[in-house]
């Protein structure tokens, strides 16, 4: 096999079911017919009736009917405006180290993932050790509580229940609230709301004819709106403006994803990323942005000759990953590659011929991090 045809990415795209290769046809404005012209309309009626049931949701918070509760402690929530990946769990790792340097004591509350029982509370980290296993926990609170082994991670579709059992058993002063814009029913001192610099609202309309979880007016109740992934281009820059100049009255902050460590799946021992230059790879990602992913890779010089994009939280089976080293095999990849949400959900037992890595990312706040720091502090003034 040439150099040439090797240096091309094979890509795939594996949707979970029906619905959201139906979500993904919607959103692809270039493609045209008939059934996909009578589809969006059906999803622009579905839109509009979502977007009224939030504007009644969000005007009884207003006026008091909808209650919101006040613990004593102090909440810091990170959210989004849109469905998938803005960046939330890199900028809540970064929360969580600097409150432990403020010497606060931390709790991260998060809704977990398809859980099926509303008024459960798992404690998937209680601060010393790691409790349940990602089938129980979802992925983003079980990275979370291996990133933070010091941290206790609580998780609840109730997330009141999860603050009052983070106060109860850990004595927690502050509060991160993971995924938190939309759950008004816990009140905040802080909403950090994460954009995405390149596409902040996608076509601008409310799922599922869009992206948006909210209006955009909703952006009213943030503190500080956080651009991610900012690159300086363009594109990124007239965004900035624009948000700065649309919400003169908050601190529009800009950040970007570092390719932070490489480590073997299973043994942990690590290598350098300055080692993957030339390196033929494959890699797979199952996570809300996974061409974010991919050109983080290609961007350390590896050769990408095989990328197998799946949907997020997507299981992860011996099966599965059986199949994607078949499929990449005539494109003969030194080793592969994935990133840390889909690390925490492999199996126990990995096909023989898969020299998997994985590779984690950071937060890169730079000259931004003095701003927030400070917004930060002043929340936590009355916590004694």
């Amino acid at each position: 096999m040439n150099t040439e045809h090797r240096q091309a990415e094979y890509y795939q795209v594996r949707y979970d079911g029906i619905l959201e290769k139906l979500f993904s046809l919607i959103l692809a404005e270039e493609r045209r017919s008939v059934g996909l012209g009578i589809l969006r309309v059906l999803a622009s009626l579905l839109a509009w009736f979502y977007g009224g049931l939030v504007s009644l949701r969000n005007r009884l918070f207003e006026i008091g009917i909808i209650k919101t509760h006040e613990f004593g402690c102090r909440v810091i929530s990170v959210g989004n405006l849109t469905t998938g990946g803005t960046g939330k769990t890199p900028m809540v790792l970064w929360l969580a180290r600097f409150l432990l340097e403020e010497g606060r004591r931390v709790a991260i509350v998060s809704r977990g993932y398809r859980s099926e029982d509303a008024g459960r509370v798992l404690v998937v980290s209680d601060g010393q050790e790691i409790l349940v296993d990602s089938r129980m926990s979802g992925d983003e609170p079980q990275l979370l509580a291996r990133r933070l082994p010091e941290i206790p991670v609580v998780c609840s579709p109730k997330r009141v229940l999860a603050v009052q059992t983070a106060i109860k058993k850990f004595q927690s002063e502050v509060i991160i609230l993971d995924d938190g814009f939309q759950h008004r029913f816990l009140a905040r001192d802080v909403d950090l709301v994460m954009l995405d610099s390149q596409n902040p609202f996608g076509n601008g309309r409310l799922f599922p004819r869009g992206i948006l979880r909210e209006q955009t007016t909703a952006l009213a109740r943030a503190q500080a709106i956080v651009l991610s992934r900012f690159d300086g281009s363009d594109k990124a820059e007239e965004n900035l403006t624009t948000l700065s100049r649309q919400w003169s009255d908050k601190p529009v902050l800009t950040t970007s994803h570092r390719p932070a460590r490489l480590f073997e799946a299973v043994t942990q021992r690590e290598r350098s990323l300055d080692s993957l230059q030339e390196v033929p790879l494959a890699a797979f990602a199952g996570i809300g942005r996974p061409n974010d992913f991919f050109r983080s890779v290609r961007d350390l010089g590896a050769r990408l000759v095989y990328a197998c994009s799946l949907p997020d939280h997507h299981p992860l089976s011996t099966e599965l990953l059986t199949e994607l080293e078949r499929d990449a095999a005539e494109l003969e990849p030194d080793l592969w590659l994935t990133t840390e949400k889909d690390w925490v959900r492999l199996p126990r037992v990995l096909p023989n011929n898969m020299a998997l890595w994985v590779m984690t990312v950071e937060l890169d706040i730079r000259d931004e991090g003095a701003r927030l720091k400070s917004l930060i502090r002043k929340s936590l003034v009355a916590v004694t």
